[in-house]
């Protein structure tokens, strides 16, 4: 099986866990209390993401990208 690769974005919630979430996938969106607990639930979640596309005879959409950036306003 062919491995392929997303953008994961990850962001801390008001209530302190760690939010995650594929912009490819729109069906995967995750939490963790730590950020390593994060990667590993959207690695899960992608995974199961893509098995059941493969099941419905979906397509898996070709590596993303996405970019964050700390823009300054006053």
């Amino acid at each position: 099986m062919s491995e392929h690769r997303f953008t994961a974005v990850f962001e801390r919630d008001e209530a302190g866990f760690i939010y995650a979430h594929v912009p490819e996938l729109p069906e995967v969106q995750t939490q963790g209390s730590t950020l390593d607990e994060a990667r590993e639930m959207v690695r899960a979640a992608i995974d199961q993401a893509l098995d059941l596309r493969r099941e419905r005879g979906e397509p898996i959409p070709d590596e993303g990208w996405a970019a964050t950036e700390l823009v300054e306003a006053t």
